[in-house]
């Protein structure tokens, strides 16, 4: 059975382009994306948005590491 590692991070938006660059070459798929801007008419580098990404788990699950 696949398990996966879940990683959650607070990116404001003029940053977003390098954090999803930088994930994506680390293995990680963002799967969620939520906008967490109070107040939307501010400026674009204060608009902030909370990210989800997973990844494979690199630690064997219950089911692969049994002797059966």
């Amino acid at each position: 059975m696949q398990t996966w590692e879940h990683r959650q991070l607070d990116v404001p938006e003029n940053e977003m382009e390098q954090v999803l660059q930088s994930f994506g070459q680390n293995g990680r798929e963002l799967v969620s994306v939520i906008d967490e801007t109070i107040d939307p008419s501010r400026q674009t580098d204060r608009r902030m948005y909370r990210l989800f990404f997973k990844r494979p788990s690199s630690e064997v699950g219950p089911e692969e590491n049994s002797e059966d």
